[in-house]
């Protein structure tokens, strides 16, 4: 469980007038916020991946061990 403390009257302005004393609907928008970031930085890490191969810093893997390994990290 992790605790967020937000000491931004900005920030707490916001939440306060979006969410109320709805914390579920708060929580649910964090996690979705979250899972998106988490794609996005899946997404930078294959960019990644494709420059280094046009580079020649890596070699391509097998199509169906690529696949296997990106359902085994989620």
């Amino acid at each position: 469980m992790q605790t967020i403390q937000i000491d931004n009257a900005e920030l707490e302005s916001f939440i306060s007038s979006q969410y109320g004393n709805d914390k579920n609907s708060l929580v649910s928008d964090f996690v979705k916020f979250v899972k998106t970031e988490l794609v996005i930085n899946d997404i930078k890490k294959g960019f990644n991946e494709i420059e280094q191969f046009q580079n020649g810093e890596s070699e391509l893997i097998n199509a169906r061990a690529f696949l296997n390994e990106l359902k085994s990290e989620h």
